[in-house]
């Protein structure tokens, strides 16, 4: 017992002896000047080298505190809606219905501003590039009424609708009707009118007497939850796959009527293919068709989720806003093109005091042709306000990858099959366009955190030790000496 106290006394010795004579605090102030220097610049360089190296953590964790990356989770296509499908026919006032080459040739004291404001809006959804008199301001009665009375209908157009293995009849019925810009589309598949918009524009509805059908529907899927279990599977809104069989597609005949006088110098159709809760935009993916062709178009789905933990977090540190978080003024549905749109819709209203013609807005008058550099001014301050508009990518993200092939068809091969066909339609002038999706399952993105707080905290607190000596033990003991100790000697 007594070798094991001498022991004990001698191991005392020893730490006390290293505590006072090597411990940093001792060797700070020192009548070796020189030796106090030198331990002054090392306390001094090691606490720049810990602010050096947990600056570059912090700024990684406010400047991209959100990482992806793929998951092994396998999402089955019955899952993801089919993409809608906008179409918008290239010459959107039927010249059989107007004399365009007459139209050109008005001037302006012979015409009454009626006829005057109907001449601008034809300008501006023909894309002409010709020397007119150009008015600032349209009453939104005129674009109604060129609509109705000179517009391409989707009748002329979409001829029929062929989904999976069943043929649709009057396939104008759901298909909605959409400005994309100053061109005149139809929409298919896409969120009913009442579950997208917060101000209907049914009034395109009414006056093309296009997409009832489709328009009385309710809805039971969003981007954040997906499909609702409530429903029956076959009536789901938007539509959607099961499967990669070979029947399992959509195909569209068209129709584009020659006319010896074409409102636009462009022929064909444009097809855009996006998310059913987007408004059609030309940043979606596209392709051009023309008559006598059949297009196969090859759908690859991408899907971006972000992690349940990111709820919490606010939507600038995530990086995305969930469908609740954003409210639109326009828009029910959040989307980041639906936020773009809209943003630019309020800085045109403002700036020049008009509505562009794919939002038309009864309160204000439709910028005219004279506007259309006060318009592009409004899209430039977008792009320089960027921030202002607070537009982030959705939390739930779709989006879709378009592969195809295009090749000549003789319609009139199968005509006999073609129960559309009448007189007034020639085969030579059809087009089709078949689409499916080319993949059973999609891998998402998955949005989630770098690391947790925690992880970071202990980063930094390892530097802390790493340069200057620190552990939680320390820090206590210097509490302690510090606040304590005074009070009890």
């Amino acid at each position: 017992m007594a070798k094991i106290k001498s022991q004990f006394s001698y191991f005392t010795r020893i730490q006390k002896y290293v505590l006072k004579h090597m411990s940093l605090r001792n060797n700070f102030w020192t009548d070796d000047k020189y030796s106090s220097l030198y331990w002054i610049s090392v306390l001094i360089g090691s606490f720049a080298l810990l602010v050096f190296l947990s600056y570059d953590i912090v700024l990684k964790w406010y400047d991209s505190p959100v990482n992806r990356f793929n998951i092994n989770e396998p999402r089955h296509m019955s899952e993801n809606p089919f993409p809608a499908i906008t179409i918008c026919h290239n010459d959107p006032i039927s010249s059989n219905i107007m004399n365009l080459a007459s139209v050109l040739k008005w001037e302006r004291k012979n015409k009454t501003d009626e006829e005057w404001q109907t001449l601008n809006v034809v300008y501006d959804m023909c894309s002409w590039k010709h020397n007119i008199y150009k008015l600032e301001k349209i009453n939104p009665k005129i674009v109604y009424n060129v609509l109705k009375e000179f517009s391409t209908k989707c009748q002329d157009t979409i001829k029929q609708i062929r989904w999976k293995d069943k043929i649709i009849d009057n396939p104008c019925e759901i298909m909605q009707p959409i400005f994309l810009l100053n061109n005149l589309c139809y929409s298919f598949n896409a969120l009913p009118y009442h579950e997208m918009y917060r101000q209907i524009p049914n009034k395109l509805e009414d006056v093309l007497q296009t997409g009832k059908k489709w328009s009385i529907l309710t809805s039971n899927w969003n981007s954040d939850d997906g499909y609702s279990t409530n429903n029956k599977i076959s009536n789901n809104i938007p539509w959607n796959m099961k499967s990669t069989a070979f029947w399992n597609t959509v195909e569209f005949i068209l129709a584009q009527n020659d006319a010896h006088y074409g409102c636009s110098s462009k022929q064909g159709f444009t097809v855009y293919f996006h998310s059913p809760s987007d408004v059609p935009d030309y940043s979606h993916s596209s392709l051009k068709l023309s008559k006598s062709s059949h297009s196969f178009v090859q759908i690859v789905t991408h899907l971006s989720l972000t992690d349940d933990g990111l709820k919490s977090w606010t939507p600038e540190e995530r990086g995305c806003y969930y469908l609740n978080e954003k409210w639109l003024r326009h828009n029910s549905v959040y989307s980041y093109i639906n936020c773009y749109v809209e943003c630019q819709v309020n800085y045109t209203e403002t700036l020049c005091g008009c509505a562009p013609m794919y939002r038309i807005n009864s309160s204000l008058p439709v910028c005219g042709p004279k506007s259309n550099e006060c318009l592009a001014n409004a899209a430039v301050l977008i792009q320089r306000a960027y921030r202002t508009c607070k537009c982030l990518p959705s939390c739930t993200d779709i989006d879709y990858e378009l592969s195809y092939s295009t090749v000549p068809k003789n319609f009139s091969y199968i005509k006999e099959s073609l129960t559309f066909l009448n007189d007034s339609t020639d085969s030579n002038n059809l087009a089709s366009i078949e689409a499916t999706v080319n993949l059973e399952h999609t891998w998402p993105l998955r949005r989630n955190a770098k690391d947790t707080n925690i992880g970071y905290i202990g980063k930094i607190a390892g530097l802390t030790n790493l340069c200057r000596g620190v552990s939680l033990i320390s820090i206590l003991e210097t509490l302690y000496f510090i606040f304590i100790n005074p009070f009890f000697h």
